[in-house]
């Protein structure tokens, strides 16, 4: 069921997972730092929860790593590095408007959770949506829930009107009727707080705004090919001769040095993005850093 892995297997596990390690723990002092240095301001919350999701990932797939999982860790990989697009691309620039349009996006989405859960007469709503279904067939959540959600809608609705969310609101009514339907005249849906003011519609399209296209062409897309299942016939086969093939063990190994790599990158680039951008005593964090950047170069070198 599980592959052997050999003395020398082993060392390269623990050597990857070590190094991962490294990089987790100081973006995580890096991250205390920051949050405890200074009055957190509504503007830093988006950077720092996703920078939190980048060390949440990085830790997660030390955990796989750890005990050989390479492949699995591959869904992973792919949240890593949509949180590590966001986050520079909020940085990038009017990062203050931008970390609005996180924090009121994410507002909208969840007051339409609450709508659709509060409101079965709305439409696509999810009474409507599992009317039919063989689990939930009628199922409803009681009037007290409701009118729990349907409290918090109003205290939802309070946060985005506020003063700070006009110009946020306004723009959210652009892109809406910009994106309507010409045949039923039904508002557009904003999919991606990143979308306002005309930004990518896409995570593949911040790849290309930030001049990193190749991030999402060859880690990105083959992460997502895995995790769709589009992409596990090669990927689980081993060659037994010229003709025939054989499943491959869980805890496949093979692809130990390209995942390993992918990650490692990702989680550098993560670490030194956030230390230019959110610190600024650099110099005691970057020290920290050094020597991991340096076993990094060595790891590659290997390969």
């Amino acid at each position: 069921m599980y592959q052997n892995v050999s003395e020398n297997e082993r060392k390269e596990i623990s050597k990857l997972a070590g190094l991962l390690k490294g990089f987790t723990v100081v973006a995580g002092d890096m991250w205390e730092h920051k949050k405890n240095s200074s009055t957190i301001l509504k503007t830093d919350l988006a950077s720092l929860l996703l920078f939190r999701q980048i060390l949440e990932m990085g830790d997660a797939i030390n955990e796989l790593i750890q005990v050989g999982c390479i492949n699995a860790s591959k869904a992973l990989v792919r949240s890593l590095l949509e949180y590590y697009f966001q986050l520079k691309y909020l940085l990038n620039e009017e990062k203050e408007r931008k970390a609005l349009q996180f924090l009121y996006h994410y507002e909208m989405r969840l007051k339409e959770y609450y709508e659709n859960l509060a409101m079965p007469e709305k439409g696509g709503s999810y009474f409507e949506k599992l009317k039919n279904d063989k689990h939930l067939k009628n199922d409803d959540i009681s009037e007290e829930q409701k009118k729990v959600y349907k409290e918090n809608v109003k205290k939802i609705e309070t946060t985005l009107n506020g003063e700070d969310n006009k110009e946020i609101a306004k723009e959210y009514i652009r892109i809406q009727e910009k994106k309507k339907n010409p045949n039923t005249g039904k508002k557009g849906k904003v999919s991606y707080w990143y979308e306002l003011y005309d930004g990518p519609t896409s995570i593949e399209g911040i790849s290309i705004k930030l001049k990193e296209a190749a991030l999402y062409q060859f880690i990105y897309r083959s992460c997502s090919s895995y995790s769709h299942g589009e992409d596990i016939v090669h990927a689980n086969l081993e060659s037994n001769d010229e003709t025939t093939y054989k499943v491959s063990p869980l805890r496949d190994l093979r692809q130990l040095s390209i995942v390993g790599n992918n990650i490692l990158l990702l989680i550098e680039l993560s670490c030194m993005l956030f230390l230019s951008k959110m610190i600024d005593d650099k110099k005691p964090f970057a020290e920290k850093l050094l020597p991991f950047m340096n076993k990094k170069k060595e790891y590659a070198a290997q390969k």
